[in-house]
C-alpha cells in the first residue's frame, strides 16, 4: 500500500475529502496550481452526514469551501450516547471565530437531520429502532443491528 494511502486510513473523513479534492484539482486534466486549487474550492460545497469535529470544521474553513452542509449535530450524537470521544465545540463556533481568514464559508447545519439522525441513533441507543432493512441482535454480548436476509 502506498504511504499516502496508509496515511489516509487514519485521517478524518473531511480531511481525507479535502486532500482527495485538492489532488484531483492539481492532476490532469485540471492541472491547477496549489493556489488555483484553493481558489477552486471556493466554488465547491462539502457535505457531511454529521457535524464535523472542531479539527475538521477548522480544516473546512481553512480550505475556504463555498458551503459546509451537514445533517446530524454534535449535540444529537452526544445526547444519544455516541461512544467515541468528542469535543463538544460546535462547528458554528469554529466558523464564528474564523472571521480573520479572509474568506467565507456558508454554514448550513441540520439539513435532512430527520433522515440522518436515525442512522446514527440506532448505533448508540439500544432503544432506537434499527434501519428498515435491519434487525437488532446481540453479537458478542453487544446489541447491534444486522441486515435482514434478502429473499
Amino acid at each position: 500500500m502506498p504511504k499516502a494511502w496508509a496515511t489516509r486510513l487514519i485521517m478524518a473523513r473531511e480531511i481525507n475529502a479535502i486532500s482527495n479534492c485538492t489532488e484531483i484539482l492539481q492532476a490532469p486534466p485540471h492541472s491547477l496550481t496549489p493556489s488555483g486549487a484553493l481558489a477552486a474550492l471556493q466554488e465547491l460545497s462539502i457535505y457531511t452526514n454529521a457535524e464535523s469535529c472542531p479539527m475538521c470544521a477548522s480544516a473546512i474553513r481553512f480550505s475556504a469551501f463555498k458551503e459546509y452542509i451537514f445533517g446530524t449535530s454534535i449535540p444529537f450524537l452526544t445526547d444519544h450516547g455516541a461512544c467515541w470521544s468528542q469535543i463538544t465545540l460546535s462547528s458554528y463556533n469554529i466558523f464564528q471565530q474564523s472571521v480573520l481568514l479572509g474568506t467565507s464559508t456558508q454554514f448550513v447545519g441540520n439539513i435532512l437531520g430527520n433522515e440522518t439522525d436515525p442512522m446514527f441513533a440506532w448505533q448508540f441507543d439500544e432503544s432506537a429502532p434499527c434501519p428498515s432493512s435491519c434487525v437488532r441482535t446481540n453479537i458478542d454480548a453487544t446489541p447491534t443491528c444486522v441486515p435482514t436476509k434478502v429473499t
